[in-house]
């Protein structure tokens, strides 16, 4: 009986020390996703605003 208890205790060290240390969150590297910058739409609304004043002037100078 005690040499069955004694080999349960030794059986039981290298568990408890493994829990011991409690729960480590893993270490994980980040993603990093580069995305492509837009482009501004800022020369096409120029564009529009110039045809449309263009438009208004040469239906006002029609008249």
């Amino acid at each position: 009986m005690k040499k069955t208890i004694v080999a349960l205790t030794f059986a039981m060290l290298p568990i408890s020390g493994a829990l011991a240390d409690g729960y480590t969150d893993p270490v994980v590297e980040p993603i990093v996703i580069q995305q492509a910058a837009a482009q501004d739409s800022m020369p096409s609304a120029q564009l529009v605003m110039i045809l449309a004043t263009l438009t208004v002037f040469g239906a006002a100078l029609s008249h």
